[in-house]
């Protein structure tokens, strides 16, 4: 019975004790601060690598206030987001040096204002067929888009995949963030 009540305690003891990582795992994180949610309160964009290696790497972009409270989170992998899809058999290894250009560049976002993005003419039935660039697809009616578009509100926008970006704006109605457009080729 004793034998039985030590074995349940260093079974016990044993799950409490958290893994630990060794050396060759790739956890890197870069952050970058750009004002948007408030006037005069910068907020913080972290990006973040997490893996047993930095090829498997799972690579997160969170946004978070002044405050510290969450905004904004995505999640994706650092090959997805730089080659597209899983890596090949025979993959190169990444190293942290190419991670931390990948996480620098991915947290340092373009900051513009809603008048700076198509219109969606009148008429034409997805602001794509307005757009002469790029593809843009946008959760939002024509009225509610060119509404949101007219009052010139701050946006930021992040790469959500190798050829895709996503903006985001402060939605006045909700003061929440939510996408306005996304666009790739």
């Amino acid at each position: 019975m004793i034998r039985g009540v030590l074995l349940l305690a260093a079974l016990a003891l044993s799950a409490c004790n958290p893994s630990t990582r060794t050396a060759e795992g790739c956890a890197r994180t870069v952050t970058h601060e750009v004002t948007w949610s408030a006037e005069g309160a910068p907020d913080t964009v972290t990006t973040r690598a997490d893996g047993p290696t930095c090829t498997q790497a799972v690579v997160t972009f969170t946004l978070r206030d002044a405050r510290g409270d969450p905004l904004w989170a995505f999640a994706s992998t650092y090959y997805d987001m730089t080659s597209g899809g899983i890596p090949p058999e025979g993959a190169p290894p990444v190293s942290n040096e190419q991670m931390d250009a990948f996480l620098t560049g991915w947290a340092d976002v373009t900051s513009m204002k809603s008048s700076e993005l198509p219109e969606w003419r009148e008429g034409v039935a997805t602001l794509t067929e307005s757009a002469t660039t790029f593809a843009y697809d946008t959760p939002f009616d024509r009225e509610t888009y060119e509404a949101m578009r007219a009052r010139d509100l701050p946006i930021i926008c992040y790469a959500a995949a190798v050829e895709a970006t996503q903006c985001l704006i402060m939605d006045p109605a909700s003061h929440s963030p939510t996408m306005i457009v996304a666009y790739g080729p």
